[in-house]
């Protein structure tokens, strides 16, 4: 089973749906510069998606550039242990699709695919963001 997004941009109207569920799932309250998930628009070009796409990335150079072991891949799905995480910023610099965050804290965070049944794909009323199958 192949683990990721399908993103259409033409159904896209930047809405931020999908920025709210991810913020809300995963803090308990809306902050859309903490969302898991962006939607960057490039006027004029079509907008484009902002997250760790899973199955594009092989080589998954985030897992190999933690020096304490905080990432891991569960079934496809690249997850970072917070309470493991050092705030080196190593994943960051090395996630070739800028998807990897810090908190506040320097914590590392991104999308988990909230274990395989994405808010923000539930959310996405145009189905411009959709759940590979």
């Amino acid at each position: 089973m192949a683990i990721g997004f399908d993103f259409n941009p033409q159904n896209c109207t930047e809405c931020q749906r999908c920025m709210l569920a991810c913020s809300e799932v995963k803090l308990g309250h809306i902050q859309l510069r903490q969302s898991r998930i962006e939607i960057i628009r490039n006027w004029p070009e079509l907008p484009v998606l902002d997250v760790c796409r899973f199955d594009d990335c092989e080589e998954k150079p985030c897992i190999v550039s933690c020096p304490v072991d905080a990432i891991s891949n569960e079934r496809g799905i690249v997850l970072i242990d917070g309470q493991e995480c050092n705030g080196c910023g190593e994943c960051v610099a090395a996630c070739p699709f800028g998807a990897i965050k810090q908190d506040v804290e320097d914590i590392a965070y991104k999308c988990d695919f909230c274990g395989g049944d994405p808010a923000c794909v539930k959310e996405c009323l145009t189905l411009a963001l959709v759940k590979k199958e």
